[in-house]
């Protein structure tokens, strides 16, 4: 009868090993939904700031364009002899005369 009890122990002892175990299974699976869950939540998040950075780089290549170029209005100002910047505007330059200000201004 001894042995009879000692499966009947071994028996409730796999029984708890089992439920020990199905129960970290069961967090485990838990965390790898949640896992996922965030994964695919953060590949969606980058894909739309990867969009959203191509639209605002395009629109900082329009920006930068027409800024490449001084405005040549300003720049036959200047050659004919006159200060272009907001200190002197309008003013005649002296002869020989160059102003830092009106330089930076047209080739900035």
């Amino acid at each position: 009868m001894a042995d009879k009890y000692e499966v009947f122990e071994q028996l409730g002892d796999l029984e708890k090993t089992l439920t020990t175990t199905l129960a970290q299974v069961a967090h485990i699976r838990q965390v790898l939904e949640t896992s996922i869950t965030e994964n695919a939540t953060l590949r969606m998040e980058l894909e739309k700031l990867r969009e959203r950075l191509a639209e605002f780089e395009k629109k900082e290549v329009k920006k930068e364009t027409p800024k490449d170029q001084p405005n040549p209005n300003l720049i036959q100002i200047f050659n004919e002899g006159f200060h272009v910047c907001h200190l002197h505007y309008a003013e005649r330059l002296a002869e020989g005369e160059s102003c830092l200000d009106c330089l930076e201004l047209l080739y900035r």
